[in-house]
């Protein structure tokens, strides 16, 4: 009893302004002390499609800061950080593609990951390079179009000189806490390819580290404003996410909020937690989906980090009062007043004092609540809901489908920072 209550605050003190603050200061305190260059890791996998983007504005990103931006070859995630290997595969192509025009980036999803015999040479190339800023680009075109003779005409090392950078850099990688490609490390922070990367040209800022004469060179992209004239039908956004995920947490606001901005009608689906599946979250995973869940959540104003972790019975809990909220008009209300509560003011959901004040702050009445909770009806539905949301590619939540008024999927995305896409999805159906 004691530990649950004590948790929470130790949450809230992890995640809070004042401790990132003081990290920033000791780390600037210990390299100023060492005489050292503001030292920026960027981890290059090059059959990630998000390695392939963030490695196009690498010349840019040194030519804009003053700082010392080292490359850092790494190999794919482990197992454990990337289960649904395929799917993710699959889908970071096929989003790369829809991203990179935003941006300004060029990405083509050839429908297939490279060949192993391109990935091979591609590896061989970029160990042998001492200019890797500059030919990262290059050699990643190549690949993703499986050209061999190009990746053939580059300076290459051989088979085992490669694994051996690419065993070292994962190493590193692995030492200093993260799992994946494409993400760039800068005084204890992590940046996750081009969707994050605002966040260090920030902090570069803040630190008179941007040359004189330049701006940022990425932006948060925003969802497009109301409909500019009356839409030509109406359309269906389906919303999977799970009570247990943070990041579904932080999208729940601003998704219940897409009807009034445009024509479509919203369907929540639930889906069970990646951990209650039966699939792994390391701990490391966990850690950064924490830090970063928090760095969002202050950046768009949605509270977060008084945390009751509601995994478990609280999600069952919470699950077998969906249809009823839901039936009501109130299942979106319900699982974000659910989620609010665990993730922002550490309240124990799980006991019925907590889920009492879930049901009442989505305007549903805890005595008839009371009636019905526990029961196991909503098994069937939600794993209904997980093999749709797998079905369409999708396997993480939070995760959305587009479908027109017959019920054909149009588009679906993955994550909190695609909802401006699927806004843009939606105008593009209806223009």
């Amino acid at each position: 009893m004691v530990a649950k209550k004590i948790r929470p605050l130790v949450t809230s003190a992890l995640t809070s302004q004042w401790l990132k603050g003081l990290r920033r200061g000791l780390s600037e305190i210990k390299r100023s002390a060492k005489g050292a260059d503001h030292e920026v890791l960027y981890f290059h996998q090059p059959d990630d499609p998000y390695s392939d983007l963030l490695g196009q504005w690498l010349p840019e990103l040194k030519a804009r800061y003053n700082v010392d931006l080292k490359v850092i070859l790494v190999a794919e995630p482990d197992d454990d950080a990337a289960p649904e290997r395929q799917a993710l595969e699959d889908y970071a192509r096929r989003d790369a593609a829809k991203i990179a025009p935003y941006h300004k980036l060029h990405f083509t999803d050839p429908g297939h990951q490279p060949s192993a015999e391109n990935l091979a040479l591609a590896r061989r190339a970029l160990a042998a390079s001492s200019h890797l800023i500059s030919v990262v680009a290059d050699i990643g075109a190549a690949l993703w179009r499986d050209d061999t003779a190009a990746l053939s005409s580059h300076a290459l090392v051989s088979q085992q000189e490669a694994d051996a950078v690419f065993e070292n850099g994962t190493k590193m990688r692995e030492r200093l806490g993260h799992y994946l490609g494409g993400v760039i490390y800068y005084a204890g922070e992590w940046y996750w390819g081009v969707d994050r990367l605002p966040y260090l040209e920030e902090r570069l800022a803040k630190a008179n580290l941007r040359h004189q004469g330049f701006q940022q060179l990425a932006h948060f992209q925003e969802r497009p404003s109301f409909m500019a004239k009356p839409a030509s039908g109406r359309l269906t956004v389906e919303f999977y996410p799970s009570a247990r995920s943070p990041y579904s947490y932080v999208a729940m606001e601003e998704t219940l909020d897409l009807p009034n901005h445009y024509p479509v009608n919203l369907v929540v689906r639930p889906v069970l937690p990646m951990v209650m599946r039966g699939l792994p979250v390391p701990r490391r995973k966990g850690f950064y989906i924490l830090g970063d869940t928090k760095r969002e959540a202050d950046r768009i104003g949605v509270s977060f980090g008084k945390i009751a972790d509601p995994v478990g019975a609280p999600v069952r809990r919470c699950y077998s009062l969906f249809p009823m909220a839901n039936a009501a008009g109130k299942g979106g209300e319900f699982l974000q007043a659910f989620c609010q509560l665990a993730w922002a003011e550490g309240v124990d959901v799980g006991e019925d004092e907590g889920l009492k004040k879930a049901v009442e702050r989505a305007g549903l009445d805890w005595n008839e609540a009371a009636k019905v909770v526990d029961n196991t009806d909503w098994e069937a539905e939600i794993e209904e809901n997980r093999l749709q949301m797998m079905a369409s590619g999708l396997w993480g939540v939070p995760s959305y489908r587009l479908l027109d008024a017959q019920g054909k999927e149009l588009f679906s995305c993955w994550g909190r920072d695609r909802i401006w896409l699927l806004a843009c999805e939606i105008q593009k159906a209806l223009a």
